[in-house]
């Protein structure tokens, strides 16, 4: 039987709710249900993604909005729900627009050789540490042949912007940044980076050895904890907060008795 492999999302999903997990990891339950939020962030990385593996230097901000309004509607279906019921659909794609046009400005215009560094886009990583399996996609991985150094990329369309203090141990990165590590040995070291879409706001960090092995420990300590949780068959529970509303399991989840209120667009 081959081992689990442990994911951030799989790792979030338990630290916010046990009953989801229980839903999504034991039971195997998916939907095709999507958050509008979710589909916004998708398209948007899409775009991104496809500036940097075609690398067309001479791409516009008129082209990138057309490009993303064909991403847009070739991916939109008939799950997708709206959680707040103030907001409209054309809110979302305006949002989209103005994620890419800070994008636009602060990566790519007046800088032919924005794409330069670039060595991979999705990079899927895995790796063990004690005999745990763990797996990531990167959204963008750079390297500075100039400066001998990998920089990890990621894309964020949501209103929160991370603090530098707290980048210095994110998980999300920090398990890439354990991948980078494994796989390429760098002599030189590992930056992360994030991109809040939405203000045009940069967070560059370069974790030091003492991050490196908290970040180490805490997602060995995590794996173990779910590992351990589901070997003795302990009872999984909803943990009901203001996230129940974005959760598409509520005809499964045992704390919940009606249908989630969130509209179908």
């Amino acid at each position: 039987m081959p081992k689990d492999k442990f994911s951030f999302s799989k790792i979030n999903t338990f630290n916010n709710c046990r009953e989801q997990y229980y839903i999504n990891y034991i039971l195997n339950i998916r939907k095709p249900n999507e958050n509008i939020e979710a589909f916004l962030g998708s398209c948007v990385h899409e775009v991104i993604e496809f500036l940097y593996q075609e690398k067309k230097s001479e791409i516009n901000f008129d082209k990138i909005i057309d490009l993303f309004d064909k991403i847009w509607k070739k991916k939109w279906h008939n799950d997708i729900y709206l959680i707040d019921k103030r907001r409209k659909v054309y809110q979302y794609y305006n949002l989209g627009v103005e994620c890419l046009r800070n994008f636009f400005r602060k990566n790519i215009q007046n800088n032919p050789n924005f794409f330069s560094n670039t060595t991979d886009c999705e990079l899927s990583v895995e790796f063990e540490i004690e005999g745990i399996n763990f797996r990531g996609i990167i959204d963008r991985l750079d390297f500075d042949s100039d400066k001998n150094q990998y920089i990890i990329n990621d894309y964020k369309t949501s209103k929160r912007i991370i603090s530098n203090k707290k980048a210095m141990r994110d998980l999300q990165l920090g398990l890439y940044l354990i991948a980078i590590h494994k796989k390429y040995k760098p002599t030189n070291p590992v930056n992360l980076r994030w991109y809040f879409l939405r203000y045009g706001v940069e967070i560059l960090v370069q974790p030091k050895l003492d991050d490196q092995n908290y970040i180490k420990q805490k997602l060995i300590q995590k794996a173990k904890s779910i590992i351990d949780y589901s070997n003795k068959n302990e009872s999984f529970y909803a943990n009901e907060t203001i996230l129940c509303n974005w959760c598409h399991y509520w005809e499964e989840c045992r704390a919940k008795t009606s249908k989630n209120p969130a509209r179908r667009i």
